[in-house]
């Protein structure tokens, strides 16, 4: 099956680079007017339900499925590690191993080749609802480091987490989220339930980069339709587990008739900028999301600053691309990862989508060129 002719969206392939303007919703967040940005849909296929080697199924447990896919990383030409954002519910936490083919007209499908299940300090898979995986990287030294969003409800309230671990996945230390950021139980500061650390890039040989998806408690309302949020970019260092500085970047207003927009995924560029998803669920209509790149020149170091209050300078963003520009949804869009160029040299990114483990949602792997 060639990666361009999925069942549902093959049709979508454009012809030659589109530039597309600022959308309208992001245009009410007050974020400058981008230029445009050369861009082109190449297609998706659909993994719904992609079987797992018979040696995998039988480590992770009768009846896990495939699914979940939140984080997504390359580690070799061809190699991809997919984080699953099951916190012990379906099975244990987890990440697959896959191959994708770097060619988009390719015939060769996408195919689960391993898995790794994660571990506590202890060496024992983590507990159910212990964490709550969200977005993974490969360090340079060859360890990994993933995100978890915490827990801030039923009267439980837990910082999200940026954990290292190493390649059999058991955990090797966490790094000192900001005190700020965790959630107390009168609701009153640190991150919402569900709306944490989605997104982790690595910036550099001992810098890593989360986002949270939502505003903090003390830094203001979720967005609405009539207004933006602004979400935290927090700068850690990975020798000392300390974060180094921290960012704000705005986010839209809601999509009309949208109950959430917020951040899924953020990745490292190669020229010091950074590309995030933006998405929400629009009732009766699906999913809407775009991609933007993100600057910090000028942006105001916020670290320490307990709450924000609107006078500062947030992260410079300009759209890169806007799947409202398809004519079918792109389901619940959350991972991203780089592939390698494609033979005319530009840029190929992977944006694969999160099915939260429903028989009504897929997941979905898409394929951007940029430049």
């Amino acid at each position: 099956m060639r990666f361009l002719r999925s069942r549902r969206i093959g049709a979508l392939l454009l012809a030659a680079p589109v530039l597309l303007p600022l959308s309208p919703a992001a245009a009410q967040s007050g974020a400058p007017v981008p230029p445009a940005f050369p861009s082109q849909y190449l297609g998706a296929v659909d993994l719904s339900g992609a079987p797992l080697p018979p040696d995998v199924a039988d480590a992770l447990g009768p009846s896990v499925p495939f699914g979940g896919i939140s984080g997504l990383e390359r580690v070799g030409t061809e190699e991809y590690v997919a984080l699953s954002d099951d916190s012990a519910q379906h099975g244990p936490a987890r990440a697959y191993r896959m191959t994708i083919p770097s060619d988009p007209s390719s015939d060769q499908r996408p195919a689960v080749t391993g898995a790794t299940i994660l571990h506590d300090p202890s060496g024992q898979p983590y507990a159910p609802q212990a964490v709550d995986p969200e977005s993974v990287r490969r360090l340079p030294g060859g360890d990994f480091a993933w995100t978890s969003e915490g827990w801030a409800k039923d009267g439980d309230f837990r910082s999200p987490a940026v954990i290292l671990s190493d390649a059999s996945g058991a955990e090797i230390k966490r790094l000192s989220v900001p005190a700020y950021h965790a959630p107390d139980p009168a609701g009153t500061r640190g991150v919402r339930h569900n709306k944490a650390a989605e997104g982790l890039a690595v910036l550099g040989e001992d810098t890593l980069i989360t986002a949270n998806e939502g505003a903090l408690v003390q830094d203001g309302p979720m967005n609405s339709e009539e207004r933006g949020m602004r979400v935290r970019l927090t700068h850690y260092s990975v020798s000392t587990g300390q974060p180094l500085a921290e960012y704000p970047l705005e986010v839209g207003a809601l999509y009309p008739g949208a109950r959430d927009r917020g951040v899924s995924e953020i990745i490292a560029g190669g020229d010091g900028s950074l590309y995030i998803i933006e998405r929400g669920y629009v009732a009766g209509q699906g999913n809407r999301g775009e991609i933007y790149r993100v600057t910090l020149d000028g942006a105001t170091n916020v670290l320490g600053k307990e709450a924000l209050d609107g006078s500062e300078t947030p992260a410079r963003k300009e759209l890169v691309f806007d799947f409202a520009s398809l004519p079918e949804h792109p389901n619940n869009i959350e991972a991203l990862a780089w592939a390698p160029r494609l033979a005319d040299g530009r840029a190929q990114l992977l944006v694969a989508s999160d099915d939260n483990f429903s028989d009504t949602q897929r997941t979905l792997l898409h394929r951007i060129a940029l430049g």
